[in-house]
Parts: C-alpha cells; structure tokens; sequence
C-alpha cells in the first residue's frame, strides 16, 4: 500500500517496464508491503464500478472513505508469512538479466536511479520491511 505524494510528471519516465507502453513517474512512499490474498477483500464492493468487489477494479480505481476504511482494516489486521520484498533478489536477478539482454549495464542504470531519486529517498530493502511492521496509519481502528 502506496500513498501518492504528487501529481503524475510524463516528462520523467524510468527504464522499470519490460513494456514500453506506459510513461511518467510519481512520487510514493509506501506504507504497507504485504501479501494479502484477494478473498480477503471480495466482500468490498465499489458502487462506482458496477458495485463489482474492489479486487476487479484497476489501478488508480476511486474509493469511497468506507470502503478505502476496510481494505486499510484489513491490511492492518492480516498477519502475512511473505512479502514481495522475500523475492527482491530473484526480481533483481530478473532485472539484470533484462539490462544484460538489451544491452544495458545494470550498475549504471542503478547509479541513474539513484541520482535521479536522490541518495535520501532511498533506503534498504530490510529498512523499508522493518518501517512497515511498525508503522501506525494515523489511529487504531475499532
């Protein structure tokens, strides 16, 4: 679970895509990194999308304060074994693979990220896990 912190820029785009079909950036900071399965959340149903469960609505999807309260509920209460930062290093093998087939060193392509972030805005994967087991969103809910 992602906050937006501003408004998409389709000036700036970053090589993240095997696809190159979507452009832009946006700064996140993330709050929540679970797996969560999606029976969790098929009881949440979207008026705005043909009051289908909120697991078939796309990125980017508008939900009302009630059901946005739900889904934080559950994300907050689900105790998770994994997360997709347990497969970092097969996607960072993934992602080398990629830079070696187009041709791309895969160090400076990490060295563009990082001066194009900002060596502040980054942090460890293991940091970020642990931010995440700690963070309290705003208040306990009832």
């Amino acid at each position: 679970m992602a906050e937006m912190l501003g408004p998409v820029d389709f000036k700036k785009t970053m090589d993240f895509w095997q696809q190159n079909k979507w452009s832009g950036f946006f700064p996140v900071v993330w709050h929540i990194i679970k797996d969560i399965p999606n029976r969790l959340f098929k009881h949440i149903t979207l008026e705005n999308n043909d009051n289908r469960p909120v697991t078939f609505s796309r990125d980017t999807q508008e939900i009302g304060l009630p059901q946005g309260l739900e889904v934080l509920k559950i994300f907050k209460a689900y105790r998770h074994g994994t997360s997709i930062l347990d497969d970092f290093d097969f996607y960072e093998e993934k992602e080398n693979t990629r830079c070696a087939q187009k041709g791309i060193n895969a160090d400076s392509l990490h060295e563009a990220r990082v001066s194009y972030f900002g060596t502040d805005d980054l942090k460890s994967m293991g940091d970020i896990e642990a931010s995440m087991e700690s963070i309290n969103l705003h208040e306990p809910w009832e």
